[in-house]
Formats: structure tokens, sequence, C-alpha cells
């Protein structure tokens, strides 16, 4: 899979590029809740860039559909764990609610999911699951 931003801040080696949407989103405005920057999306890349700058980013279509497969994955994982779980708690507990504990329970769990993301965010953000910068175009070198 293969993108088109714009770098518009550069600190070192370390680029901020920003995104425009895709047409594959479609007009849903999930994204950023249907605000003007709708669809904007900004990553932090390594690489060799000046402000303005045009680059091409590429991430292997098959790590991308890994990556999705994991971001849905994991929090529902987590939400059908925590409902497991409170489901069993409250077989034992016939005083308490049993579907108030049980949907705290699965709230907890994609909470929890959420939080193992997180913590593996920074390996899985390494490596083979890495976007990579193919190509820079210069604003001057630019026909239109």
């Amino acid at each position: 899979m293969t993108n088109k931003g714009i770098v518009t801040e550069v600190n070192g080696d370390m680029l901020t590029i920003v995104f425009e949407r895709h047409e594959a989103c479609g007009d849903c405005h999930a994204c950023m809740r249907g605000s003007n920057d709708c669809g904007k999306h900004t990553v932090k890349l390594r690489g060799k860039a000046r402000q303005g700058d045009i680059v091409e980013v590429e991430m292997d279509d098959s790590h991308v559909m890994a990556a999705s497969a994991m971001a849905y994955l994991i929090p529902l994982a987590g939400f059908l764990v925590g409902l497991v779980v409170g489901w069993g708690i409250s077989r034992g507990m016939p005083s308490v609610n049993a579907e108030m504990l049980t949907a705290l329970c699965a709230v907890l769990g994609t909470g929890a999911a959420y939080l193992v993301m997180r913590a593996l965010d920074p390996h899985f953000s390494k490596g083979r699951w890495e976007q990579r910068i193919i190509s820079v175009t210069h604003p001057q070198d630019r026909t239109e």
C-alpha cells in the first residue's frame, strides 16, 4: 500500500507527514468526527526531506491486513474474555445484578486489551511493520 503525503515538520531525521484520506474511506467522517481535518492522518517517520516536500510512503499490503486484523481482534478478544469472566463471577454471586457485572467486566476486558495494544505498539511499529519512505519530491522539482 502506497500513500503520498506532505512533510509538515522536520526534527532532525524525524519527519511529520500528513496524508489525505483515501477515496476508499467514503464519507463516514468517523476518523475525526466530521471535522474540517477529517482524513488528514499524521505519522512520524525517520527519513531525509524538507518541510513542504511530497513523500511517498509504502507498507506491504500483507502487513496492512495483519495490522488491521490485530487492531480489531485484540479488543474483540478482550471484550469476549471480559464477558466470560463477568458471566462466571455473576453465577457465583446470585445477589449481584448479573447483567451489569457482565457488562462491566466486558468493558474492563476491552480496556485491558487497549492497554495491551498500547504496550505492544512500539514493538510492532518497527521492522517489517514499519512504513518506509520510497521517494521524496521537492516542490521546485514538481511539474504540474
